[in-house]
């Protein structure tokens, strides 16, 4: 078997998506007894059809302080409640600054005392939870303040940035200029390239999968500048993540082209993005464990080859049509579209689903028939997968690019049975290249370059 090659590449600062933006500049002012906290907000700016955060985006935060000087907010076991908890601040449009009606400085006598603020953005989802065991002795606090069963979705597209900030400032010191929150992204930012200089083949993409990831973890707020991290559960049964486009996506077409173009899917091949807990994974180890019991990590793209040789008339290869070959076609996990002639993915309810007569339906049992758009064809989608490792950082954009101009991968794990082919098989070819280019979106300097060993090559 052929071995992948991978490269690994960190891009400096010249190439990186944005500079920091300027901070929004509170006018002096005060609320009902002179004691209204207002918040200024800075965040590095990121430009793309992703769901993640831009500085215009954050109409509201979350914010709570602690007053480790107030000794009525400790208990006798030295238990430190919050000042404030988990305050909904939103932005004043007519100063461009934040403030709530319940976020006041403390009373008098108190405007020396340092305040620790932990902020948050979006809201949180369904299902998670603040915690708060942070203790403090002699004035001194030890902050223990958590985000838990902090989830991304499943569907790539419902995915949402979170960013954090921390500081610190006092009434006497920021009664007048606010408080400055300096937000930082605290996911990881994965997009996928694809191109193939293939003059025999063209190739088709409808979907794109990350395979075997941790979807769910604990954030830690931290008393550092910029800092915060996360705390995943390695027991935690791993998910797979993805987007098979639907009505209005793009088919993207491969055919001898040397550009990379995005295949996370959009009208006309716009760019989107994974946006994912940080985390260090393995690669799936194919030719040692092709069902990865291990849980290794992949990436599957969801394609069709076709046959551009003379005569060859554009006839699907893969996913594979028939038993001709001594392969368990129908063994497959197949993917069914409707696609009009323009190549975009018609007004159909998702994925269709095929009858033994050859009718399709919009339902897996089968009982709606769908009825085909004129102009349009239904076109058949396998997966095609590769083993990634990675070692993703937070606040860091990562674009894998897949080269398929000698092969597209192997059957991915989901192909289950002994009969070929076998998950770890290859699909005509195995050979892929990947180069894994990387930007820190607050800024990164330096260029290294190292290569990653696949397991089984």
């Amino acid at each position: 078997m052929n071995a992948f090659k991978f490269t690994y590449m960190t891009v400096g600062a010249s190439l990186l998506l944005a500079s920091c933006a300027k901070e929004e500049v509170s006018e002096p002012g005060f609320g009902t007894g002179g004691k209204l906290i207002r918040f200024n907000t800075s965040l590095p700016e990121v430009i793309s059809r992703a769901e993640s955060v831009g500085k215009e985006d954050i109409q509201n935060f979350h914010v709570t302080a602690f007053n480790p000087a107030d000794p009525k907010l400790a208990d006798t076991n030295g238990n430190l409640r919050e000042f404030i908890k988990d305050e909904l601040v939103e932005k004043d449009e007519n100063n461009g600054v934040y403030n709530s009606g319940n976020c006041l400085w403390p009373e008098s006598g108190h405007e020396e005392d340092e305040l620790t603020f932990f902020a948050y953005y979006p809201a949180r989802n369904t299902g998670t939870t603040l915690e708060n065991t942070s203790t403090v002795s002699g004035g001194v606090a030890n902050f223990n303040y958590t985000v838990n069963n902090f989830r991304v979705a499943a569907n790539i597209t419902d995915q949402v940035d979170f960013i954090a900030a921390y500081t610190t400032g006092s009434m006497a010191e920021n009664m007048f200029s606010g408080i400055n929150l300096e937000f930082n992204h605290k996911l990881s930012k994965i997009e996928v390239m694809a191109k193939s200089m293939h003059k025999s083949c063209k190739i088709e993409i409808a979907g794109i999968r990350i395979g075997c990831i941790h979807n769910q973890g604990i954030y830690n707020f931290k008393a550092e500048e910029g800092a915060g991290d996360w705390t995943i559960d390695q027991n935690q049964e791993k998910a797979n993540v993805e987007y098979v486009y639907r009505e209005g996506d793009k088919i993207i077409a491969l055919d001898n082209t040397v550009a990379e173009v995005s295949i996370m899917g959009g009208p006309e091949g716009a760019g989107n993005y994974a946006i994912l807990l940080p985390e260090k994974y393995d690669g799936w180890d194919f030719s040692n464990d092709n069902t990865n019991s291990s849980e290794g990590m992949y990436i599957s793209v969801l394609l069709r080859i076709l046959d551009k040789t003379p005569g060859g008339n554009d006839k699907q290869q893969y996913p594979y049509f028939d038993n001709s070959q001594g392969l368990n076609a129908m063994n497959i996990q197949r993917v069914y579209l409707a696609v009009d002639n323009t190549g975009t993915i018609t007004d159909n309810p998702g994925q269709l689903y095929k009858g033994a007569d050859g009718t399709y339906y919009t339902n897996a049992a089968r009982t709606r028939e769908y009825r085909l758009p004129q102009g349009s064809v239904v076109k058949e989608f396998g997966w095609a997968s590769l083993p990634v490792s990675a070692d993703w950082q937070p606040g860091h954009s990562y674009c894998y690019t897949l080269d398929y101009t000698s092969g597209v991968g192997v059957h991915g794990p989901d192909v289950t049975g002994n009969v070929s082919p076998k998950a770890g098989d290859p699909i005509i070819s195995d050979r892929v290249g990947v180069s894994v280019s990387v930007n820190d979106w607050q800024g990164l300097n330096g260029t290294t370059t190292s290569v990653i060993g696949v397991p089984g090559s």
